[in-house]
Parts: structure tokens; sequence; C-alpha cells
């Protein structure tokens, strides 16, 4: 109920998110922590870290990282939709660029 209802909106569209403030970073953080007591039925003042790696759950900032790296890989090797991968410019260094230097 909890992730059907909570965690899938922190999923939608995540990749958005990157960058955002700490400020808004740490809300986040506190209603998937809230979600995963909830998920345990502990309180309020229950630690969250290991009950986030019981349910395979990334800390928010991560999800958002997580997701952009797989929206990336998923363009690379044509997994993505072409609109996509429309956005992804893939370049080969240069000479200069692939030295390197001691």
């Amino acid at each position: 109920l909890a992730h059907a209802l909570v965690l899938s909106k922190l999923d939608y569209c995540n990749s958005v998110l990157y960058g955002i403030s700490s400020k808004d970073l740490q809300r986040l953080q506190k209603i998937e922590n809230s979600a995963v007591r909830f998920i345990f039925g502990k309180g309020k003042k229950a630690h969250v870290t290991q009950l986030l790696k019981k349910v395979h759950f990334l800390p928010v900032e991560y999800r958002i990282m997580f997701k952009v790296a797989l929206l990336t890989y998923k363009c690379v090797n044509n997994l993505a939709p072409s609109y996509l991968k429309e956005l992804i410019a893939i370049r080969k260094p240069t000479v200069k660029e692939r030295t390197l230097r001691y």
C-alpha cells in the first residue's frame, strides 16, 4: 500500500528532481522514511537505515542518481525510446584527450 501510493510517486519522473536543493531532498527523504516506518509498523522515532536495507530502498538522493544513470545507460545501448535517444550525443575523444598524464 505504501509502495503503491507513496514510493511510486517518488519514483515517477524523479530524474526531473536531479539537482534540487538539499532542503527539498530532506523533505522527500522524510516522506520515504515515513513510508518505510509505516510498512514495518514502527514509531516516529525508529531508525530507518536498517529498514531501508531490508526492503532494498535507496535513499532519495541515490534513487534520483540511479534513475538518471539508468536512463543514460538505456539511451547509450539503444534500449530507450527514440525521443530519449535523440537527446544523447556520444562523442569520441580526440587523441589529445585519450592520453594519460602522470
